[in-house]
Protein backbone atom coordinates (compact mmCIF):
# COMPACT_ATOMS: atom_id res chain seq x y z
CA UNK A 1 0.00 0.00 0.00
CA UNK A 2 0.72 3.21 -1.40
CA UNK A 3 0.82 6.93 0.54
CA UNK A 4 -0.21 9.49 -2.45
CA UNK A 5 -0.28 13.01 -2.23
CA UNK A 6 -2.39 14.68 -4.91
CA UNK A 7 -1.54 18.24 -4.80
CA UNK A 8 -4.55 20.45 -6.40
CA UNK A 9 -4.01 24.20 -7.49
CA UNK A 10 -7.09 26.33 -7.70
CA UNK A 11 -7.76 29.92 -9.05
CA UNK A 12 -6.20 33.04 -6.94
CA UNK A 13 -8.56 33.34 -4.10
CA UNK A 14 -10.37 29.48 -4.51
CA UNK A 15 -10.80 27.71 -1.11
CA UNK A 16 -10.92 23.78 -2.06
CA UNK A 17 -14.89 22.83 -1.67
CA UNK A 18 -15.68 21.39 1.74
CA UNK A 19 -17.15 18.14 -0.30
CA UNK A 20 -14.06 17.57 -2.09
CA UNK A 21 -13.43 13.84 0.08
CA UNK A 22 -16.88 12.43 -0.64
CA UNK A 23 -16.47 13.92 -4.51
CA UNK A 24 -13.41 11.73 -4.88
CA UNK A 25 -14.58 8.82 -2.73
CA UNK A 26 -18.04 8.69 -5.43
CA UNK A 27 -15.35 8.11 -8.10
CA UNK A 28 -13.72 5.12 -6.30
CA UNK A 29 -14.61 1.92 -8.08
CA UNK A 30 -13.82 -1.93 -7.24
CA UNK A 31 -10.13 -2.52 -8.46
CA UNK A 32 -8.98 0.75 -8.20
CA UNK A 33 -7.71 -0.34 -4.88
CA UNK A 34 -7.67 2.78 -2.93
CA UNK A 35 -8.72 2.24 0.63
CA UNK A 36 -8.59 5.73 2.29
CA UNK A 37 -8.97 9.43 0.87
CA UNK A 38 -8.09 12.22 3.57
CA UNK A 39 -7.81 15.79 2.50
CA UNK A 40 -5.87 18.40 3.51
CA UNK A 41 -7.60 22.01 2.44
CA UNK A 42 -4.67 24.17 4.48
CA UNK A 43 -1.56 22.32 2.89
CA UNK A 44 1.36 24.74 1.85
CA UNK A 45 1.91 25.53 -1.31
CA UNK A 46 -1.13 23.59 -2.77
CA UNK A 47 -4.28 22.14 -0.76
CA UNK A 48 -3.54 18.21 -0.68
CA UNK A 49 -5.81 14.76 -1.02
CA UNK A 50 -3.75 12.16 0.35
CA UNK A 51 -4.54 8.21 -0.50
CA UNK A 52 -3.83 5.12 0.46
CA UNK A 53 -3.89 3.04 -2.50
CA UNK A 54 -3.17 -0.99 -2.77
CA UNK A 55 -0.79 -1.54 -6.02
CA UNK A 56 1.99 -3.43 -7.00
CA UNK A 57 4.08 -0.63 -7.66
CA UNK A 58 4.86 2.78 -6.74
CA UNK A 59 4.07 3.98 -10.39
CA UNK A 60 1.06 2.28 -10.40
CA UNK A 61 -0.77 3.56 -7.41
CA UNK A 62 0.73 7.55 -8.39
CA UNK A 63 -1.32 6.61 -11.96
CA UNK A 64 -4.51 5.27 -10.02
CA UNK A 65 -4.26 8.61 -7.65
CA UNK A 66 -4.02 10.66 -10.75
CA UNK A 67 -6.73 9.34 -12.74
CA UNK A 68 -9.02 9.58 -9.65
CA UNK A 69 -8.22 13.07 -9.10
CA UNK A 70 -8.55 14.43 -12.62
CA UNK A 71 -12.04 12.62 -12.67
CA UNK A 72 -12.47 15.07 -9.78
CA UNK A 73 -11.10 17.68 -11.79
CA UNK A 74 -14.10 17.66 -13.71
CA UNK A 75 -17.01 18.54 -11.77
CA UNK A 76 -18.19 21.82 -11.90
CA UNK A 77 -17.00 22.89 -8.50
CA UNK A 78 -13.42 22.26 -9.98
CA UNK A 79 -13.72 25.06 -12.91
CA UNK A 80 -9.92 26.46 -13.08
CA UNK A 81 -8.51 23.75 -10.87
CA UNK A 82 -5.12 21.83 -12.09
CA UNK A 83 -3.30 18.97 -11.04
CA UNK A 84 0.47 19.93 -10.51
CA UNK A 85 1.43 17.17 -8.44
CA UNK A 86 0.77 13.65 -7.91
CA UNK A 87 3.46 11.27 -5.82
CA UNK A 88 4.65 9.65 -2.60
CA UNK A 89 5.45 12.52 -0.12
CA UNK A 90 9.04 12.12 1.26
CA UNK A 91 9.45 11.86 4.97
CA UNK A 92 12.26 12.44 5.47
CA UNK A 93 12.39 16.39 5.29
CA UNK A 94 9.33 15.66 7.78
CA UNK A 95 11.64 14.16 10.23
CA UNK A 96 14.62 16.67 9.81
CA UNK A 97 12.25 19.72 10.33
CA UNK A 98 11.10 17.60 13.70
CA UNK A 99 14.68 17.12 14.98
CA UNK A 100 15.73 20.69 14.16
CA UNK A 101 12.56 22.42 16.16
CA UNK A 102 13.01 23.79 19.65
CA UNK A 103 11.69 21.85 22.10
CA UNK A 104 11.07 23.28 25.97
CA UNK A 105 14.66 23.72 26.46
CA UNK A 106 15.49 24.95 23.20
CA UNK A 107 16.85 22.83 20.32
CA UNK A 108 19.30 19.94 21.77
CA UNK A 109 22.92 19.30 19.58
CA UNK A 110 24.84 16.37 20.32
CA UNK A 111 28.81 16.69 19.74
CA UNK A 112 28.81 16.85 16.31
CA UNK A 113 26.79 19.52 15.88
CA UNK A 114 23.73 16.98 14.78
CA UNK A 115 20.12 17.97 15.86
CA UNK A 116 18.54 14.68 18.22
CA UNK A 117 16.14 14.26 20.62
CA UNK A 118 17.67 13.98 23.81
CA UNK A 119 19.59 16.08 26.10
CA UNK A 120 22.89 18.36 24.89
CA UNK A 121 24.80 16.95 27.58
CA UNK A 122 25.74 13.32 28.37
CA UNK A 123 23.74 13.17 31.59
CA UNK A 124 25.96 11.08 33.23
CA UNK A 125 28.71 13.65 33.30
CA UNK A 126 28.24 15.74 36.19
CA UNK A 127 28.19 19.42 35.61
CA UNK A 128 31.07 22.35 36.64
CA UNK A 129 28.26 23.24 39.71
CA UNK A 130 27.85 19.12 40.95
CA UNK A 131 31.50 18.85 40.86
CA UNK A 132 31.98 22.16 43.37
Amino acid sequence: MYLIHARLQGPPGASLPLETRSLVRSQIHDGDGVEHVTVHPDAVPHPVVGLYVRADSLAAAECRAARLCRLLLGCARFDGWSLPVVEAPLVAPFYASRLSDRGPAGPSVDGYGQGHFGPAENPSTPSDQQRN
